[in-house]
């Protein structure tokens, strides 16, 4: 198991967040995080490379000081609708027949499982054994030292384009740092906030970021469905902005200050100032009103998100429900739309805790998820001629729970 520190990196459409965390008893323990605001990055695909990696550099910097060492290298999350992720099956015979599987011959499999033939313009970003059989007998997680004659396995390969990843690559190297690993954010925003029960049993996790609305569902202990979705919280402040007439930083603090997701919680008394662009005193509001234009965006987020859990073919087997998380899930009213949209889904909200005091409010569930996966899930099952790069590295995420 590792002992030593991680440093993740989760690239945000509205700020970056560095943290580096360590193996505890309970789990993980976060032991520095910094977050620096970053416009570099929209719809998760980076725009502007300098300032990404100038915002890189001052998040790596803080934490630098803060844990006393040289971060050299960084897990990143890597999101955007590019993202895409598959199924695969890979199949080995045991030979001679009934002998013990070994570490070579669960390597064996899962690099079967993983020969798909992507477009030149894509390349794989993770591989996670999801299920073993053993001689048809379903759901081993760790087959080693099993007698067996044929070893068969179930991978979720995901994969992004390569313009996107080269990139996220091109801006780390600008900070003066390296990608150790990449971690698609549905995945870890999932483990991030998920509980043992709600993996095995299945769940949606949504994670309502500002440019991007990153979902996974879940089944069985893993991961078997991932989308990211081009729309955001952020999206809801744009609106708010054109349909008021307001600045974008006036729209965001009537958002915050005021917003609810659903307008039919408002009152229709209440009203809220909004000054508009080019008038030196504000004007009253039907907070209704503003609420109204909120909905509709949010509304359209909830929808995106259905179409996307029936696409997985998993709805109506999710016990575990929908659990929200990110900024976006911060506003009022949030879970109520989304249990008004997917109808007889129970709907939380959740955020993992940190007990930092400069550590953000919300937003952190990637950053957490991506650490916890880094560190819990220590048995990876590397090539024989020991590949050194990101790309050589396969993890099971079941170890997670069940390391």
């Amino acid at each position: 198991m590792k002992e030593e520190l991680v440093h993740v990196l989760d690239l945000g459409e509205s700020k970056v967040v560095c943290l580096s965390a360590k193996k505890a008893a309970d789990g993980i323990r976060i032991v520095a995080i910094s977050s620096v605001p970053c416009k570099g990055v929209k719809k998760g695909i980076i725009s502007d490379v300098d300032e990404t990696a100038g915002a890189i550099s001052q998040a790596v910097k803080k934490v630098q000081q803060a844990v006393g060492e040289e971060i050299k290298a960084l897990v990143v999350t890597i999101s955007g609708p590019h993202l895409e992720g598959t199924n695969a099956q890979g199949f080995k015979p045991v030979i001679p027949r009934g002998r013990l599987i070994t570490h070579q011959d669960v390597l064996e499999v899962v690099t079967h499982s993983r020969s798909i033939v992507f477009p030149p313009d894509r390349e794989q970003i993770q591989a996670l054994p999801r299920e073993f059989k053993v001689d048809g007998v379903r759901d081993v997680r760790q087959p080693v030292g099993m007698p067996a004659s044929k070893l068969e396995v179930v991978t979720y390969v995901a994969s992004g384009q390569l313009s996107a990843l080269q990139l996220v690559e091109r801006a780390i190297a600008l900070a003066g740092k390296t990608v150790d690993q990449m971690v698609i954010r549905p995945l870890a925003s999932g483990i991030g906030v998920m509980t043992t029960q709600e993996m095995d049993g299945g769940a949606v996790v949504v994670d309502l970021g500002h440019g991007c609305t990153d979902i996974g569902v879940f089944m069985n202990g893993s991961i078997g469905y991932c989308a990211s979705l081009p729309v955001g919280s952020g999206h809801v402040t744009t609106d708010l902005s054109h349909l008021l007439k307001c600045s974008p930083e006036e729209a965001d603090r009537l958002k915050t200050s005021h917003g609810v997701a659903m307008a039919k919680l408002v009152p229709e008394t209440k009203s809220v100032d909004v000054l508009q662009v080019g008038q030196s005193i504000a004007r009253p509001l039907q907070q209704k009103v503003l609420c109204e234009i909120i909905e509709a965006r949010m509304r359209e987020i909830a929808v995106m998100v259905k179409q996307q859990v029936e696409k997985s073919g998993q709805m109506g087997l999710l016990p575990g429900g929908v659990i929200l998380t990110g900024g976006g899930a911060q506003m009022e009213g949030v879970d109520k739309l989304f249990e008004e949209v997917l109808k007889h889904m129970r709907v939380r909200i959740a955020e993992p805790v940190v007990k930092l005091t400069e550590a953000p409010k919300a937003g952190l569930a990637a950053a957490v998820g991506a650490a916890t996966f880094t560190i819990q899930c220590y048995e990876e099952i590397t090539p024989a001629n020991g590949g050194s790069s990101f790309k050589d590295r396969i993890r099971s995420l079941f170890s997670v729970f069940n390391g």
